[in-house]
């Protein structure tokens, strides 16, 4: 009698090749993705990710590990280029209905324009709305707190800005209230910006180790893999380490979408492949010489949009090297057919 059963699981977590799930009636099983799942995988972005819904099976008169055989569709995709590989995306997390981009409000470099505009870009590649998290506002005065405030409005326009305090619990009720019973969040952002005394706070236990402050008080990098957690109200949040590196795996319509105000001017140019720099009836140069336009941000802009016109052209290069192989094996497996005749 054969004892396999199929089921549905969600992928909790994943650490190399062992995956965690979750299946339908609470319990836990460790799992790996089956060999066929490897043959017909693309590249490492068809792989099973922490949010996923995947179809795996087992023998159920032993307790050995499950195989994975399919991955269910996503959407909510959250996404980054692959650190140190030019045309590869990496999948981050998946099935993700609220990005909750967490900045600090400690000084320093736990909040910057640029990092904020590079993790809103990312989330809505993926078509996941965003939150900005402002962390830490017992480290910070009223005045600083509504100068940052501005600022991350300014960077993130369209995006719900909330102040909050891991440590004092200021501001988490409403935060809390951002994503509803059944969806889940994601927490993004640099190492160091409380993202894990956050989720201890959401979760109201201690699941995951908080770094002491350094010597300039600043937080440490302490979650080292992603993982979801069940919250007791019914939703789930979505922890990720620290992001060292975020190359964007993203399209110009994204960068577009963080900068409404630049790209409503660059609608107004009189050449539809505008670049902005410098040809006549630019309506975006003629904006930001008037001052409507900060500085700034315009060079945020052109930076984000340099490193999707860079990817989209390895991409092609790459997909054309593709379509050359296999013509290439083509008419090599037809000159060894004819010589065979």
């Amino acid at each position: 009698m054969n004892a396999h059963q199929w089921h549905t699981a969600l992928v909790v977590s994943h650490d190399h090749q062992l995956y965690e799930l979750r299946l339908a009636n609470g319990a836990t099983r460790h799992a790996r993705v089956a060999g066929a799942f490897v043959y017909r995988a693309v590249d490492q972005s068809d792989f099973p990710v922490v949010g996923d819904t995947v179809l795996c099976e087992w023998d159920e008169s032993i307790s050995g590990e499950a195989q994975i055989h399919q991955v269910q569709p996503r959407y909510g995709v959250i996404a980054r280029l692959r650190p140190g590989d030019a045309t590869v995306q990496q999948v981050i997390a998946a099935n993700v209905d609220v990005a909750l981009l967490v900045l600090g409000l400690d000084g320093g470099r736990s909040f910057t324009e640029g990092l904020l505009a590079r993790l809103l870009t990312t989330v809505r590649a993926g078509e996941v709305p965003a939150v900005v998290v402002l962390n830490k506002c017992d480290c910070a005065t009223a005045e600083q707190v509504a100068r940052t405030v501005k600022r991350a409005a300014y960077t993130a326009p369209g995006a719900p800005v909330h102040v909050v305090s891991a440590h004092t619990g200021a501001g988490l009720p409403d935060l809390r209230a951002a994503w509803k019973p059944g969806q889940t969040a994601c927490l993004m952002g640099a190492s160091g910006v409380g993202k894990s005394s956050l989720l201890n706070a959401f979760l109201s236990n201690s699941v995951e180790r908080v770094g002491d402050l350094r010597t300039d008080g600043r937080g440490r990098h302490t979650t080292t893999r992603r993982r979801l957690h069940e919250m007791e109200c019914g939703r789930r949040i979505i922890d990720i380490p620290g992001l060292r590196e975020l190359q964007l795996w993203s399209d110009e319509s994204a960068v577009d979408d963080t900068f409404p105000d630049i790209a409503e001017y660059a609608d107004q140019c009189r050449f539809r492949d505008c670049r902005h720099a410098g040809e006549p009836g630019c309506a975006v140069q003629q904006a930001l010489f008037e001052g409507f336009i900060d500085p700034g941000r315009f060079d945020r802009f052109l930076e984000l949009r340099r490193e999707t016109e860079w990817l989209e052209t390895r991409q092609n290069d790459r997909a054309r090297a593709a379509r050359d192989a296999q013509w290439k094996a083509i008419s090599k497996e037809q000159k060894r057919m004819k010589k065979n005749r």
